[in-house]
C-alpha cells in the first residue's frame, strides 16, 4: 500500500499518469505558501492545497481561470502568475496608471485604465475618457478579447481570450457604440480606435481551451483513436501545461533567492522581497529500491492582495510496469533560508 510521509510544513500531492510517451510515471508535487508581512516572509499558517482541477471565477467556459489545476505532467519552465487587483497609486482615483511585476530577469508591464466605452461617430469609433478608479480586477474579463455571435450557429472569437472585451468581429461601427473597452492593455499597443491592433494582455492563468495552449494539445483524430488512445497523441507538446500568459514563463527554472518587485498590485503600492531558498528532498521507494527525483519550481503564484504567494515544486519517477510496486513517497526540507517558520 502506497504511503506518503510528508515532514515538511507544506501541502503535498502525488499523481500517477502515463507521460507524453505513454510511460507510467509517478509525479511528486509540493506546494508551499508564504505570508508577506511587515517583518518579512513567513511560512503561512494556512497552506494552500494543491489544486487538483481548474477553478474558474464563475461558470467554466464563460469565465476565466482563477487557479490552474496542478494534476498534470512536467512543465518545461516556471510559470509566474499574479492573481488579484491593480491599485491606483496612493489609493487616489486615477484614469490611467501602470502595474508592474518583476521576478528575477522577468518583467511584465500592464497599462491600467478606468472604465471606458466605444463612442461611434461619422468617421468611426473612438474611446471615451476613462472614468477614474482606485481598483481594477486583474482578470481576463478586463483585457482585450471577446467573441461575436454571427448567427444561430456561428461566431468569431479572439481565441487568446474569448471572455475579454473590445473584440469587434464583423460588427458594424454603430453596433460597437457603448460597448466596453479593456481596462488592461499592453503599454506598447494602446487601444483608442477600432483600427488599432492590440493583443490580449493580462497576468492571470490561461485556460487550456485558449490559444496558445490549445495549439499544443495535439491531434485527436481517427488515427489517434485507432493507434494511440488512450495515450496522448504523438504531436502533443508539453508546452500545453504552461498556464502562464505570454512573457510570464521563466526562461529556465526559478531556483529561489530571485528578487521580486510588485508595483500597484496592492494598496501599499510597492512590494519587494526575495523568494525563499528551499532545499527539498524527495524519496520514492519502488519494490524496495529508493529513487530520488529532482524537484523543480514549476509555478510561482503571487497573490499580493492576500499578502501571500506560493511556490509549487514537481518531480517525477518513471515506473512503467512497476506502478503497483510503489511503496512510499517521503518529502523533507533539508534547508530553508529567506523565510521564517
Amino acid at each position: 500500500m502506497l504511503q506518503l510521509e510528508n515532514t515538511t510544513p507544506f501541502a503535498p500531492a502525488i499523481y500517477l499518469f502515463p507521460d507524453e510517451k505513454g510511460v507510467d510515471t509517478l509525479y511528486v508535487v509540493l506546494k508551499a505558501t508564504f505570508a508577506m508581512t511587515s517583518s518579512g516572509l513567513h511560512v503561512a499558517e494556512t497552506q494552500q492545497a494543491v489544486a487538483h482541477v481548474d477553478e474558474h471565477w464563475g461558470p467554466p467556459g464563460e469565465t476565466s481561470l482563477k487557479y490552474s489545476g496542478e494534476s498534470h505532467l512536467m512543465k518545461r519552465g516556471t510559470d509566474v502568475v499574479l492573481v488579484g487587483d491593480a491599485h491606483a497609486p496612493k489609493g487616489r482615483p486615477a484614469s490611467d496608471f501602470g502595474l508592474s511585476m518583476s521576478v528575477g530577469t522577468l518583467k511584465k508591464l500592464v497599462q491600467v485604465h478606468g472604465d471606458r466605452t466605444w463612442k461611434a461617430g461619422l468617421l468611426g469609433a473612438s474611446a471615451t475618457t476613462p472614468i477614474p478608479t482606485t481598483r481594477v480586477p486583474l482578470t481576463w474579463e478586463r483585457a482585450y478579447g471577446g467573441r461575436h455571435q454571427t448567427g444561430p450557429h456561428g461566431f468569431l472569437a479572439e481565441m487568446r481570450n474569448p471572455v475579454g472585451v473590445g473584440f469587434r468581429g464583423q460588427r458594424a461601427v454603430k453596433a460597437m457604440n457603448g460597448t466596453p473597452l479593456p481596462n488592461l492593455t499592453h503599454p506598447g499597443f494602446p487601444l483608442t480606435s477600432l483600427s488599432d491592433k492590440t493583443p490580449p494582455h493580462g497576468v492571470g492563468f490561461v485556460a487550456p481551451s485558449w490559444q496558445p495552449r490549445m495549439g499544443f494539445a495535439g491531434t485527436y483524430d481517427e488515427a489517434w483513436k485507432k493507434h494511440r488512445a488512450p495515450y496522448l497523441p504523438r504531436d502533443f507538446d508539453t508546452r500545453f501545461f504552461q498556464a502562464a500568459p505570454e512573457g510570464q514563463i521563466y526562461p529556465t527554472w526559478l531556483k529561489g533567492g530571485e528578487p521580486v518587485e510588485l508595483i500597484n498590485a496592492a494598496p501599499e503600492g510597492v512590494q519587494r522581497f526575495h523568494l525563499p531558498e528551499v532545499d527539498l528532498e524527495a524519496s520514492v521507494r519502488i519494490a524496495g529500491k529508493e529513487e530520488k527525483p529532482r524537484l523543480h519550481i514549476e509555478t510561482l503564484l503571487l497573490e499580493p492582495d492576500q499578502h501571500r504567494f506560493s511556490l509549487t515544486w514537481r518531480g517525477c519517477v518513471p515506473c512503467d510496469k512497476r506502478a503497483l510496486k510503489v511503496e512510499q513517497v517521503t518529502l523533507a526540507v533539508k534547508r530553508m533560508t529567506g523565510a521564517r517558520s
